[in-house]
């Protein structure tokens, strides 16, 4: 592109590169992306911030602080402490999330506190609630603009004059976001691959084939609405031909997989991968399109899919079936099988309970749900372990077996997590129980990320040192571990290592508990081993350095991000709450709070409208008391 290119439509001033195009509009912005947290005078960069922030003259006026481990955990002064961390007064005391962040994230905190995202979450529906709306459209447009830039180099830095230019679409922030991704496709259109030549043409023939088998068949009247005509053919035909594929699997990792990393991307080859497991795939990241035609497409085939994914012969077997000499006669076949038919089952049903019509979403949480748990024991728990891992001599056979295994563990894992969230937000009982729960922990996020065996050994055998990853805990000997007593310090140091999924997970696993609790007859001793989990929780989330702190935000990285899980600290102060509940109906020769039962008043329901009362009753009474003092 000759020099000067790119302009300015605020100032008409010209810059040679794109990257100096973005920068230089961000500083016609009323609001920088980077703050000072002493003064909050807002800047564009974050180095000229920082050399602000040493000298920032309100730097003196902030009330006196303790850091203990580098700067992650701060102590307000007149807190009374306990090995050097804050106690808090009461079970019901909410300001602890205080201690959660560090001060480097002020946004983080403030969400927390009001559980803002939980109360979002619980009150909207959608794939795309999976995140809040601000770091979705952050995505989203890194997504178009990469889509736009990828087009003009295809075209050899010469843009077509009818479509507009790059710096037109990145301007135009009130125009519809439809409209530019109107002319994006167009403009990605005119240089595809040409579909006859395309690899992924058997693919996108075999996934209408199968549609069409399951539509036309409907052996679950209830479950497919939908008849098979030459017209709804070619409507299938166009949503899964070969571009569309493409274009919608990259969505895919862009927006979606950092909620749910449970396919290993660098070795994932969408010509060998099951088609199924494809269609599942490309509906989701349909659905998170920055384009509404796309999600509104999709939405015709999450019925037949679903059906389709549950027709599957894994799910056919009976637990026991499988009789161990055949399992060994046929191990990669068995192993490879299952493990696509897990990863499918859990993004359908993900799928349908937050994009599906009502019925589909109560088939979900009453059926599939059971389906896709009986299958996790089938596939069986314990066998999801990296126990035997041998690191003397790494090939790409080792590779692919090592990261076999981690994605069965994970898959098994994210199983768990449907099952709690159901508990959480519909109150359902869990069809899982925390003892069962055998499989190891996740294994750190750089090594499921690394694209070869090399990489993948050398980062493995840092890690063999940590407790978690060296003694290959499981889930439940986790949760034993942090509820038995307060841990020490070097413990809690050790085990923030375990990374922001495990976490989560565990946080999850101390709900699990709750549930069970505030439906039995208990009393205050009961509630003693989650009240350790939540305080050991606390601490060591306070210690842990999120994976993705250098991940710079650019489209091709942005799939290693954290997703979901990172709002990980506003579960933890919702089961608090739960626990606070439960305790004041456990107290002897008191009486319970006025007002407040122990549980949710409804059980398996379809919406989350119990979940979202106690959430908005809080942060009520957190506003409250605020304005009382």
């Amino acid at each position: 592109m000759p020099r000067g290119q790119w302009q300015c439509s605020v100032c008409s001033a010209r810059l040679s590169r794109l990257e100096h195009l973005r920068r230089h509009l961000r500083s016609h912005d009323q609001k920088r992306p980077f703050e000072c947290p002493f003064c909050h005078q807002s800047f564009t960069r974050k180095d000229v911030m920082k050399r602000h922030e040493r000298g920032c003259k309100f730097k003196g006026n902030l009330p006196a602080q303790q850091h203990c481990m580098g700067n992650e955990i701060t102590a307000v002064e007149g807190t009374s402490c306990t090995n050097g961390f804050p106690d808090l007064p009461s079970s019901m005391d909410f300001t602890a999330l205080d201690w959660l962040y560090t001060p480097h994230t002020p946004d983080s905190i403030e969400t927390a506190e009001r559980l803002e995202y939980l109360a979002y979450f619980t009150s909207a529906r959608g794939m795309a609630t999976f995140l809040d709306r601000k770091t979705l459209e952050q995505r989203q447009r890194l997504v178009l603009d990469h889509a736009v830039h990828a087009s003009v180099q295809d075209c050899g830095g010469k843009k077509p004059q009818p479509e507009p230019s790059y710096l037109d679409l990145l301007h135009d922030l009130d125009r519809s976001t439809n409209d530019i991704l109107n002319n994006t496709l167009e403009l990605a259109a005119s240089h595809s691959v040409s579909e006859e030549s395309d690899p992924l043409l058997s693919k996108s023939e075999e996934i209408v084939q199968l549609l069409r088998s399951v539509i036309s068949e409907k052996q679950n009247t209830n479950t497919i609405e939908l008849t098979w005509t030459s017209a709804v053919q070619e409507q299938c035909s166009s949503f899964f031909a070969p571009p569309s594929i493409r274009r919608f699997l990259e969505y895919f990792w862009s927006l979606w997989y950092p909620n749910c990393p449970i396919v290993h991307r660098p070795l994932f080859d969408p010509q060998s991968a099951h088609p199924t497991l494809i269609c599942v795939m490309v509906i989701i990241g349909a659905c998170l399109s920055p384009h509404d035609d796309d999600g509104r497409n999709a939405r015709i085939w999450m019925d037949s899919t679903e059906e389709l994914v549950f027709s599957n012969a894994y799910h056919c077997e009976v637990p026991g079936d499988t009789t161990e000499s055949t399992i060994a006669a046929h191990k990669t076949r068995w192993t490879k099988g299952h493990l696509e038919c897990i990863q499918m089952t859990y993004l359908v049903c993900s799928l349908q309970k937050r994009e599906g019509s009502t019925d589909a979403q109560t088939r979900i949480r009453r059926y599939r749900h059971a389906a896709m748990v009986t299958l996790a024991r089938t596939i069986g728990l314990r066998s999801a372990t990296h126990r035997d891992l041998n690191l003397d001599r790494p090939s790409d056979a080792w590779w692919r077996d090592f990261i076999a295994q981690e994605e069965l563990i994970r898959a098994l894992t994210y199983v768990f997590l449907f099952d709690a969230a159901l508990t959480i937000f519909h109150n359902s009982p869990p069809r899982m129980v925390v003892s069962e729960l055998k499989m190891s922990l996740a294994c750190p996020e750089a090594c499921f990320q690394a694209e070869s065996a090399e990489e993948c050994s050398t980062l493995l055998a840092e890690w063999e040192g940590s407790i978690f990853w060296g003694k290959r805990l499981s889930v439940s000997a986790m949760l034993r571990k942090i509820c038995q007593r307060d841990l020490d310090e070097w413990q809690v140091y050790e085990l923030a290592k375990m990374g922001t999924l495990n976490l989560f997970t565990t946080v999850q696993s101390l709900h699990s508990l709750t549930f069970h609790l505030q439906n039995s007859l208990v009393f205050e001793s009961s509630l003693e081993p989650v009240r350790t989990g939540l305080r050991n929780w606390r601490r060591i989330w306070n210690k842990r350095e999120p994976e993705d702190k250098d991940i710079p935000n650019i489209p091709e990285a942005i799939w290693k991000k954290i997703g979901f899980v990172c709002y990980a600290p506003e579960f933890w102060q919702l089961a608090r709450i739960i626990v606070g509940r439960i305790g004041s109906t456990a107290t002897v020769d008191e009486h319970p709070v006025a007002g407040i039962e122990p549980g949710l008043p409804r059980y398996d329901h379809v919406d989350m409208k119990g979940v979202n009362e106690l959430i908005v009753e809080y942060q009520q009474l957190n506003l409250e008391g605020a304005i009382a003092t």
